[in-house]
């Protein structure tokens, strides 16, 4: 009997040990999964020229964006103003500061099962960005209402959508 023993106390250590996060390089927790870096992920060209167009967007309107810790391209387009960027600032960066009072509203989330966050920045609620973990970045799909001319549009609902058709083409 005494072996019976010896072999359940030998799978119950060696569950424990597992369950422990044995082999994840920090004891008790688990392995966080590794984002690749899209630190050079070039937000201007992620979507073409037809998936622009196909979202109302007017490709003569591009704007480049180089502000500071902030690039990417913005176009002006109906129903939609659309703005996409690479911002040094990581979503967990942006986690910290969620009680910021410049944030209308602020939600986490996920976008194709990558970590995400989601704010406002006006009270009208007329603009929404979503972020996406980059890695050592967070990349950026900001939508706004480009005019109260046309149907109603909901901007973080644009914004999630936009974010989905981008984060297959990410590292």
């Amino acid at each position: 009997m005494s072996c019976g023993r010896v072999g359940v106390a030998a799978v119950v250590a060696v569950v424990a040990l597992l369950l422990s996060g044995c082999g994840s390089g920090a004891l008790g927790t688990p392995a966080e999964p590794a984002v690749a870096d899209a630190s050079r992920v070039d937000m201007c060209t992620i979507l073409s020229d037809v998936e622009l167009r196909g979202l109302g967007i007017d490709l003569g309107s591009r704007e480049q964006v180089n502000e500071l810790g902030v690039t990417g391209c913005q176009w002006v387009g109906k129903p939609i103003t659309l703005r996409l960027e690479r911002n040094e600032d990581t979503v967990a960066e942006y986690r910290v500061r969620r009680d910021d009072p410049a944030f209308t509203s602020f939600r986490e989330n996920t976008v194709n099962g990558r970590e995400g966050v989601q704010f406002s920045v006006t009270r009208s609620g007329e603009d929404c960005v979503q972020l996406m973990e980059g890695g050592p970045v967070s990349l950026a799909v900001g939508v706004a209402a480009a005019s109260s001319l046309g149907p109603p549009v909901d901007p973080c609902a644009e914004a999630v959508r936009i974010a989905q058709m981008i984060e297959p083409r990410l590292p």
